[in-house]
């Protein structure tokens, strides 16, 4: 009987034990509404799904991030192309400005406005945010435009501007621009194409082509390619050597061919080769699983390569006297000629411009739109997430107030065995 009453005594101090953890446990979820404030206080199947709910919320947290930050570079970008419009304007504007008296004492003005527009149009080539060159591409860390001096000075080396209806008319001046701002065109040998049935990249032999990746190059006169449409636009994905690169194509060849493609005509533009343009892909941004999106224009656009150029001419053309009127007037002709070229080339920059403005649009509808996806998710895993973690404030509250009616019982329950001595049990 005796040694019955110190296993009672015992039995009552471990419940006045488990008691008061579970009344702190009780106390604790009061405080923070949870069920417990780490995995370990969850039950298993909770403490799972708890791991993955969380996951499941810090992996959209993540694309929302990156969605972010590429959305604050692509509105930086969209008011750069907005401002190169602007730009297309005033020089188109100013282009007219000549039509209308010719050069005389408008010329003068046209030289400063092209010089100082080079440097406007390379400024907003050169936008930023965070550290981060909008328009190079993934190479985000470099300006696509590094030396602005070098553009100008190099052009006025190399090309002569000065308009003469005998020597050096609007033609040879466009063509020793464009040769300058290394446009290419020419024949490739025979059937220079290779391909396999087993990816749509197409390896093309073309002798010093002197591309680097990104350029854009343009096919013409191919044969159909085991299946393959060679007469295209495509981008340089890769330079093997100085004689073969890689391109894509939109499918895949249905066999393999080593040789084809026939007689082959090529045209490109890169102005990035001229040493001044980062030569860059694409920037992709993982917007959510499986939904990879392309966004932004590269520097090494031929449209800005365009500006570029047309910028150069009028920054240092000039008109010959001529040795007599009818001369003088040839030359004002050709003069006439070489700005009507130039309206016609700026035009279009805007309009290539004006597509990109609407392309980048729509690229930040899709990221805000995944953007929103993400966060209403977020909203229904957080949902789902509290009915696992979260307590109910009304059955912590009663279940703390019970425990403790439970402990002030026990309590008088062991305040009466104190009495118990070792004399009880002599």
């Amino acid at each position: 009987m005796r040694i019955s009453n110190i296993t009672q005594f015992n039995r009552l101090q471990a419940s006045l034990r488990e008691l008061n953890g579970g009344l702190a446990q009780a106390e604790q979820q009061i405080s923070t509404g949870k069920r417990s404030t780490t995995f370990s206080g969850l039950s298993g199947e909770n403490a799972r799904v708890s791991i993955e709910l969380r996951t499941a919320i810090s992996t959209r947290e993540t694309y929302i991030n990156n969605i972010s930050a590429t959305k604050l570079r692509a509105d930086v970008a969209s008011a750069a192309l907005l401002e190169m419009q602007t730009l297309a304007t005033d020089l188109r504007v100013e282009l007219i400005k000549q039509t209308q008296d010719l050069y005389k004492e408008n010329l003068p003005i046209m030289n400063e406005f092209a010089k100082t527009q080079i440097d406007r149009l390379a400024n907003l080539l050169n936008s930023q945010v965070a550290g981060v060159f909008v328009f190079s591409g993934p190479a985000s860390n470099k300006p696509p435009v590094a030396d602005t001096a070098a553009i100008k000075s190099n052009f006025a080396s190399a090309v002569n501007t000065v308009v003469d209806a005998n020597t050096n008319n609007a033609a040879t001046i466009q063509t020793n621009s464009n040769t300058h701002f290394n446009d290419k065109a020419g024949s490739l040998g025979n059937d220079p194409f290779s391909a396999n049935d087993t990816d749509k990249e197409v390896r093309v032999a073309h002798t010093a082509h002197g591309f680097r990746v990104g350029d854009k190059v343009t096919f013409s006169g191919a044969s159909s390619l085991v299946g393959v449409d060679m007469n295209d636009t495509f981008t340089v994905k890769e330079i093997l050597n100085a004689n073969v690169y890689v391109v894509d194509a939109k499918t895949q060849a249905s066999a393999t061919s080593m040789l084809g493609g026939g007689s082959v005509t090529y045209s490109a533009n890169s102005f990035n080769s001229l040493g001044t343009l980062a030569s860059n892909t694409e920037v992709t941004v993982n917007a959510a699983t499986g939904l990879n999106i392309s966004y932004g224009e590269l520097a090494s656009q031929e449209s800005f390569a365009d500006l570029f150029e047309t910028l150069n001419i009028f920054a240092n053309v000039q008109v010959s006297a001529g040795a007599n009127e009818a001369q003088k007037q040839a030359n004002q002709v050709e003069y006439r000629t070489l700005v009507d070229n130039a309206r016609t080339v700026v035009e279009q920059a805007f309009e290539d411009i004006n597509r990109m403005v609407a392309d980048l649009g729509g690229d930040l509808s899709r990221l805000e739109s995944a953007k929103e996806t993400h966060q209403n998710e977020i909203e229904l895993i957080t949902k789902q997430l509290d009915g696992v973690e979260n307590i109910d404030s009304f059955e912590a509250i009663n279940r703390f107030q019970s425990l403790r009616s439970q402990i002030e019982a026990s309590y008088q329950i062991t305040a009466a065995s104190r009495g118990f001595s070792l004399l009880n049990f002599l």
